[in-house]
């Protein structure tokens, strides 16, 4: 068989293969990726960010919740800081739960609303007959709504113990155990200061030489006093003055 023979056949047999047609076989193919991960983009949203935040919500949100709730409370430690993430954790179940009861109001008013009318009501009221039949049904017995205000009052009451277990903490430990963001800013502010100490520090006017110069004359000493503010000037005998290098250049006569 030749090469031309052998992709002939390859292209027929490849024609004949479309894939799954069924749902439930394009769901199995669709898990064929898991075997080695390399193309689970699909799975990449179960992959928890953190354990609160779900597949269909934004971890940047929730990151952003947790800065603006250490902004608050200001944990001074390690404890106090997971006592914030507690907080963080139950505010964001709570955005979440709320949520859910607005869905669950509009479906009911959406089902409530296209039920046809009974009796002889007006069409004006149909609308408000519709709410009526959704109060009666969300929140009569134990039903969903029941469950989901339980739950938030719950979580309610979580946020309310870590706020009182920060308090606590920061008056009596509250120098104990910095937490991973506190030490790092320690340390580089360490760093900071070593390299800050490497740098020969600018010496102060007091501490630097005075001025020597053989002439006496209120041109030149306002002109060295310009020049040079803060140092001292001494006026010594021609005769006494060393020319050396060490000698600050004379400045020039004033005008």
């Amino acid at each position: 068989m030749t090469k031309e023979e052998r992709a002939r056949i390859s292209r027929e047999n490849g024609a004949k293969s479309k894939g799954p047609a069924s749902d439930a076989g394009k769901q199995k193919s669709a898990r064929n990726a898991l075997k080695d991960g390399t193309r689970a983009d699909k799975f990449a949203h179960f992959v928890p960010p953190h354990e609160v935040v779900v597949c269909n919500e934004d971890r940047n949100l929730y990151m952003q919740l947790v800065d603006d709730l250490v902004a608050i409370y200001k944990p001074l430690n390690q404890a106090a800081f997971a006592a914030v993430g507690d907080m963080a954790a139950a505010r964001w179940q709570i955005d979440r739960l709320n949520c859910c009861i607005t869905i669950q109001w509009n479906l009911a008013l959406i089902k409530n609303g296209n039920k046809p009318a009974s009796g002889n009501l007006a069409p004006e009221l149909l609308e408000i007959k519709a709410m009526a039949d959704t109060c009666a049904e969300l929140l009569s017995g134990n039903g969903v709504l029941s469950n989901l205000n339980k739950e938030i009052t719950r979580l309610q009451m979580v946020i309310g113990r870590a706020e009182r277990r920060i308090k606590f903490i920061h008056a009596n430990f509250p120098d104990f155990a910095p937490t991973r963001k506190q030490t790092q800013e320690k340390e580089e502010d360490n760093v900071a200061k070593e390299e800050l100490n490497d740098i020969e520090p600018e010496k102060n006017d007091e501490d630097l030489p005075p001025i020597f110069t053989s002439e006496n004359t209120p041109e030149v000493i306002a002109a060295y006093q310009r020049e040079f503010p803060g140092r001292r000037i001494v006026i010594v005998a021609p005769e006494n003055v060393d020319y050396g290098d060490k000698v600050p250049r004379r400045p020039r006569r004033a005008a």
